[in-house]
């Protein structure tokens, strides 16, 4: 699993005892023994989130930043580089020694003419949360963003911030933006306990821009709507995305689960006057069980700017659930002295952005995609490029680093201070001895000492599975260029196809295209050997349909299927004029190129069986025409003697 490792993203404080990090992967793999009562609760790291939102400035903005507060550059992992702006700049603030401060800013870089490359467009009018899935394609400006991270580490206070030009050419940060990521909590099996492990997820009110001068903070309307079954398909952080309504086989934050919940609407809104600082009124979902115990539980939040009524005096919303058309109100209520029919009032505003979340408590080892461009003489913001997963890792660098940089082989980080600008293309291998290895080519930027980079896109490639081949053409390029991937196959094997972010773009190995935002291209290869075409058809077209056919190892086994059509019966498969098959479900071990036909009739199958195996054998079932006669022969084996036909019970004749 490449994009779901160890690491919680966007959390303001996680929900866990404080525990070593030893001692709590020890808990994820079910081995350290907890005491008698209730399972010991820890962080279920393996979560990534993404998130949609919208841009409610006023203004068109250059970019977008999140302040994590003491949190260490090394804590964050993935970062989503798939928007206008590219790969974030991350830095760290240790001006407070005890609570180390990072940001992740994405931001645009300036044409040759001092203008802004990038910019994220003032929306022409409200914006739909069916429309989430637009935010991720860089081609597409209407108003919104996508963006994603991932900490490794609890995190006391996060912050969202818009960019906006300041008139003189500057990037300052405009409002604060209400989204909010949920932290998971893990509980992993207790000894001698039949339950299974399980996880449960808590969101919090994002935190407001400064000290609210009331007793509660900004109103925000959030509602989830969650998976109901789990299975442990892959997620990766480009898949965590909104759903595009239009597109019933897309990737997106539900992770291939049909079935889904909607909550009740909830208010996330901070009490000042409340024991904790505020830190209330989270909205705890139900605890999940992991039966599996490698379940992906995913999630998604939608978040509402609130307009109904406030109390005058302490700035609570008065509002607290929304009626049955999702704009209103409900119910009656005394607000300042006058009683309010809510189900007339307005409560709902526009939809500011959602958040998309998925937790896998046994990940694999994973690569970060892309590292951040440094400056020479600077000292590098340390960079996690292996994130851990549910067990520990190795991990081997190819090619050359900037002079003065180096990368740690045990703890997966990139750092310390490059002496030379340039471009730097390196290769990362990291294995956990259990899961398939992975590896990623990686471009680092070093600009000179006060230079700024110009408008660029980065290009990386993947060898699939890793040792299998080779491949060439990464590095940073003018957007709107020509680029050129080539891909190699070693000794024993052949190259497939190119791929990115899943989707085949090219079957030849050496791919030019025309570069416009970041791409991550994987080279897809398999053993060489000796193969054959199976094609199935169906005869007539609308009898049914047929499968297993494709491109077959020699030798191997296959097994193709036909499926009729309602008004339909399967007769035989056939290859030219011979029948091959008189079974639906056909299997054989191929040894030449075949093209097998599924013959249709219109009419019925007949399914004829022994009611007890050893007792004989029945022939005569199978596609007959409608109005056709049918003879069945029941065969009975030695020491046994035929009693009578039955069909649901009910005899039919003797």
């Amino acid at each position: 699993m490449h994009h779901r490792k160890i690491h919680d993203i966007f959390v303001p404080a996680f929900r866990s005892r404080t525990k070593p990090f030893r001692l709590l992967l020890a808990s994820l793999l079910g081995l350290c023994t907890v005491g008698s009562g209730t399972a010991d609760a820890s962080i279920a790291y393996g979560s990534i989130n993404n998130f949609d939102t919208v841009n409610d400035t006023g203004v068109e903005c250059h970019g977008f930043e999140i302040e994590m507060e003491d949190t260490r550059s090394t804590d964050i992992s993935y970062t989503y580089n798939y928007n206008h702006y590219g790969v974030p700049k991350i830095t760290e603030d240790n001006t407070v020694a005890a609570h180390p401060k990072t940001t992740i800013r994405w931001e645009s870089r300036k044409n040759a003419n001092g203008s802004w490359a990038a910019y994220t467009a003032i929306p022409a009018g409200p914006i739909l949360p069916t429309d989430g899935h637009k935010f991720t394609n860089p081609a597409i400006n209407f108003g919104g963003e996508h963006f994603g991270v991932g900490n490794r580490a609890a995190v006391k206070v996060v912050r969202y911030h818009w960019l906006i030009d300041n008139g003189s050419g500057s990037l300052v940060k405009g409002s604060a933006v209400q989204v909010s990521a949920p932290s998971f909590s893990y509980f992993p099996p207790v000894v001698g306990d039949p339950a299974p492990p399980r996880v449960q997820a808590v969101i919090a009110p994002p935190p407001p821009p400064a000290p609210e001068p009331l007793e509660f903070g900004k109103a925000v309307w959030v509602k989830e709507i969650r998976t109901t079954t789990h299975n442990s398909n892959e997620v990766k952080l480009r898949n965590l995305i909104s759903d595009d309504p239009n597109d019933a086989n897309d990737k997106n934050w539900r992770n291939g689960e049909p079935d889904e919940v909607e909550t009740e609407w909830q208010m996330l809104q901070k009490d000042y006057n409340k024991a904790n600082g505020g830190a209330n009124n989270e909205v705890p979902a139900a605890p999940e069980d992991l039966p599996g115990g490698n379940e992906i539980v995913t999630r998604r939040y939608e978040f509402f700017k609130y307009v109904g009524p406030h109390d005058n005096e302490s700035g609570e919303a008065m509002a607290q659930s929304v009626g049955p058309d999702g704009i209103h109100g409900s119910g009656t209520k005394i607000i300042n002295g006058a009683s309010v029919d809510l189900s007339t009032v307005v409560v709902v505003g526009i939809f500011t952005g959602s958040q998309m979340a998925a937790v896998d408590v046994d990940a694999s080892v994973g690569l970060i995609d892309h590292v951040s461009e440094g400056e020479v003489n600077t000292a590098y913001a340390a960079r996690t490029i292996v994130v851990e997963g549910a067990r520990p890792f190795t991990a081997t660098r190819e090619d050359v680093l900037p002079p003065g940089m180096t990368f740690d082989e045990v703890t997966g980080v990139l750092s310390v201070t490059p002496t030379a600008s340039g471009q730097y293309n390196f290769k990362i291998t990291a294995s956990d001895g259990s899961n398939p290895d992975v590896s990623k080519n990686y471009t680092l930027l070093i600009a000179g000492a006060g230079d700024e980079l110009p408008p660029e896109s980065l290009l990386d490639t993947t060898a699939l599975p890793v040792g299998m081949g080779t491949t060439t053409g990464d590095g940073s390029f003018a957007p709107g260029s020509d680029v050129t991937v080539t891909a190699a196959a070693v000794a024993g094997f052949r190259f497939e196809n190119w791929s990115d972010n899943g989707n085949v773009v090219s079957t030849n190995a050496s791919y030019t295209f025309t570069i416009d935002v970041n791409h991550s291209l994987v080279a897809n290869f398999a053993v060489n050997g000796l193969q054959w075409t199976l094609a199935t058809s169906a005869s007539p077209a609308a009898g049914g349909t047929t499968s297993g056919g494709g491109l077959k190892g020699d030798g191997s086994s296959v097994n193709v299927v036909a499926t009729a059509n309602a008004g339909y019966a399967f007769k035989q498969w056939t290859e030219g004029a011979a029948q091959v098959s008189t079974t639906a479900d056909y299997s054989f071990t191929i040894l030449y190129s075949r093209s097998l036909v599924a013959n249709f009739i219109i009419g019925f199958t007949v399914a004829a069986s022994s009611s007890f195996a050893p007792g004989g054998t029945v022939s005569g079932g199978g596609g007959y025409a409608t109005g056709g006669n049918v003879t069945l022969v029941a065969n009975p084996a030695a020491g046994y003697e035929f009693t009578r036909w039955t069909e649901s019970g009910t005899v039919v004749s003797n």
